[in-house]
Formats: structure tokens, C-alpha cells, sequence
């Protein structure tokens, strides 16, 4: 019996041995060369009061985030889903504000592109901002030009959170905004 369990863990190593030097002889050049670029650094800047970053949004058909934090008061959140197929990932850049006077913050969710239109087609999206502050303003656009049609995404401003409305949304966008105050307590005044 113990020869028989020996004989199938050196026949196990040997078959796994046989197969991981087969996948590296049968590479896809196409493939490889996908993991190689998308490896590359993105760029991003950060000083007081901002955070400018590019990051790619993937098109897998499962649900992921994206999750920066500005400082300890402050923070972005984009979770999304993109259908899999045409392309496979899209630089967007993410750019988190503070005012001069650290009462206002922003979060701006864009496509890095020329023509400020996103090729990907998405599942659902949803952007919402970490810490205590209140709904100010929030926008949402198809393109540069053309804002994405109010039935088509919601606000929901106690969660400060900007949410595409199933069933409703048509699955493009290339931009998303939200801007938020600092909550005051009438003590601190």
C-alpha cells in the first residue's frame, strides 16, 4: 500500500512537472503581451487637497472596486461591473478635490480618453464616498457633451452614493461626479 501511495504522488509531480513546462514552451504571445502592458505603471499625482490617479476599469462581467482615500476625512469608492468582450480593460482616472478651506470634496470618475466617451459597456456602477460630510451636487454623462438621462441613475444623498438604476440604465458612461460638504455639528459653530 505505501508503495502504491508513493508511486502516485511521484506520478502526480511528474504529470504537474510535464504540464507547467508545456504551458511555458505554448505561451500566447497575444496574452502575454495583454499582462505585460497592463503591469505597467499608471501614472498619479497627490498633494495637499488632491489625488489625481489613473487606474483601468476591467471588463469582466464581475463585480469590482476601485477605493482611494484622500485623507482621513475623505474617500472614493467605485464599484462596477463591465460585460466581458471588445475591449478588455480602459484607462479612467480617478480625481478626489478638497477645498482650500477643507469644507468641500469631490470625487470625479472620468474616462482617459480624447474623445471622453467610453467604449465599455457596463453592467451597473455605483460611486460613493467614504466619511461625514453631505450630499452637495452629483452628474453623470454619456460623453463629454451628453449627460446620462436622470432615469437612468440615482442619488441617494443620506448614503452619498451615485448608483445606476437597473433596468433602466442603457450601459454607457465615461463620467461620474460627486461633490460633498463637510457635516458641521451647530456645537462647533
Amino acid at each position: 500500500m505505501a508503495r502504491f501511495f508513493t508511486f502516485c504522488v511521484l506520478l502526480s509531480f511528474m504529470i504537474c512537472l510535464t504540464v507547467s513546462k508545456s504551458a511555458k514552451k505554448n505561451k500566447d504571445p497575444e496574452f502575454e503581451a495583454f499582462k505585460k502592458e497592463n503591469k505597467k505603471e499608471k501614472w498619479s499625482h497627490v498633494e495637499e487637497g488632491l489625488h489625481a490617479e489613473a487606474f483601468d476599469l476591467i471588463a469582466s462581467g464581475e463585480t469590482l472596486t476601485f477605493e482611494r482615500k484622500l485623507d482621513d476625512k475623505f474617500g472614493c469608492i467605485f464599484t462596477y461591473a463591465v460585460k466581458p468582450g471588445g475591449v478588455p480593460t480602459e484607462e479612467w482616472r480617478l480625481t478626489m478635490t478638497m477645498s482650500p478651506d477643507a469644507t468641500a470634496y469631490s470625487c470625479q470618475l472620468r474616462v482617459e480618453r480624447n474623445e471622453q466617451r467610453s467604449d465599455l459597456m457596463f453592467e451597473h456602477f455605483q460611486l460613493k464616498v467614504d466619511g461625514h460630510q453631505r450630499y452637495g451636487y452629483s452628474d453623470c454623462h454619456r460623453s463629454e457633451e451628453v449627460s446620462l438621462d436622470k432615469s437612468e441613475w440615482t442619488v441617494d444623498e443620506t448614503a452619498l452614493k451615485v448608483s445606476s438604476v437597473p433596468e433602466k440604465f442603457g450601459g454607457k458612461v465615461s463620467a461620474v461626479f460627486l461633490v460633498t460638504a463637510i457635516h458641521v455639528d451647530h456645537d462647533e459653530l
